[in-house]
C-alpha cells in the first residue's frame, strides 16, 4: 500500500478562521485558538474548507468499496473495464499470513482467477466481462479528494482497533499526512473514543483497545443520567403537547 497526498488546500487555518469569524467569531482574534474551539467543539462546517487529495495504490477492490461508504469525498478508482488485468497483484489478509496451508489455498484462488481471466481474454471475451472472474482482493488504484470534517468522520471510525486491518492500515497512513499538513487539527483527532472522550464500540470493545482503562464506554457514563436524563425530555415534550 502506497498512500502519497496530491494536494491539499493551502493557509487552510486561515481560510477557516476567516469563516468562522463571519459565522460570529469575530471577538476572537487568534488563528490558532479559533481553529482549536471549533474542532474541540464539533462546530465542523467552516473545516469543509480545506480539502486533502490523496493518491492510493496497492488497495484491494474490497477495500476501495468500503472507502465508498464515506460518500462526501470525491473517488476515482482504477477501471477493470478499460485496463487489463494480466498477472495482478492482489492483497494479502493478515490472518492467513504464518499459516501455509491457508496461503497455499489463497494462492491457489488467486491463480486460479488469474487463469480465468486470461482463458477468456484469449477468446476474444471483452474486458467488461472477463473482470466478472476476478477477485476481490485485486490491487487498485485510487484518488479520493476529502474535506476536513469528512476525514474527521473517517478517522473516528476507521482508525478504532475493530476496523478491518487493511482499512485501519490505510488511515493511519492517511491520517500521518493530514497530521503533518495541519497538526493543529489532527492531534485533537483520533478514533470515537478519543475524539468523544467516551467509546461508544461499548460491550464489542476489544480488549485489544489501547484506551481500556482511560477512557470509558459510553454505556457506562449514559446509565448514570439516563433516567433523569428521560424524565427531562418526557416534560420537554409534555411543554408541547
Amino acid at each position: 500500500m502506497e498512500v502519497k497526498l496530491l494536494r491539499v488546500t493551502e493557509e487552510g487555518l486561515a481560510l477557516v478562521a476567516n469563516a468562522a469569524r463571519v459565522s460570529g467569531l469575530s471577538s476572537m482574534r487568534d488563528t490558532e485558538a479559533i481553529v482549536k474551539l471549533i474542532t474541540d467543539n464539533d462546530y465542523s462546517s467552516v473545516l469543509e474548507h480545506i480539502c486533502f487529495t490523496f493518491d492510493i495504490a496497492g488497495i484491494s477492490v474490497a477495500l476501495s468499496r468500503e472507502l465508498l461508504e464515506h460518500r462526501i469525498a470525491s473517488h476515482t478508482a482504477r477501471s477493470t473495464r478499460y485496463n487489463e488485468e494480466r498477472g495482478f497483484e492482489y492483497y494479502i489478509p493478515e490472518g492467513l499470513k504464518g499459516d501455509d496451508e491457508a496461503m497455499r489455498i489463497y494462492r491457489e484462488a488467486m491463480s486460479h482467477a488469474e487463469e480465468a481471466y486470461v482463458r477468456l481474454r484469449g477468446l476474444g471475451i471483452g474486458r467488461e466481462e472477463a473482470r466478472y472472474v476476478l477477485p476481490m482482493a485485486l490491487h487498485t488504484h485510487y484518488v479520493v479528494t476529502m474535506n476536513v470534517r469528512s476525514l474527521i468522520n473517517f478517522f473516528m471510525l476507521r482508525l478504532c482497533v475493530r476496523a478491518s486491518p487493511e482499512m485501519r492500515e490505510l488511515a493511519m497512513r492517511m491520517y500521518k499526512i493530514c497530521a503533518r499538513e495541519y497538526p493543529v487539527i489532527f492531534a485533537r483527532i483520533w478514533c470515537r473514543g478519543f475524539t468523544l472522550g467516551v467509546c461508544p464500540e461499548n460491550k464489542a470493545r476489544p480488549a485489544k483497545c489501547p484506551f481500556i482503562g482511560i477512557i470509558t464506554n459510553k454505556g457506562v457514563v449514559k446509565r448514570k443520567f439516563e433516567v433523569e436524563a428521560r424524565r427531562i425530555i418526557e416534560k420537554e415534550l409534555a411543554k408541547r403537547s
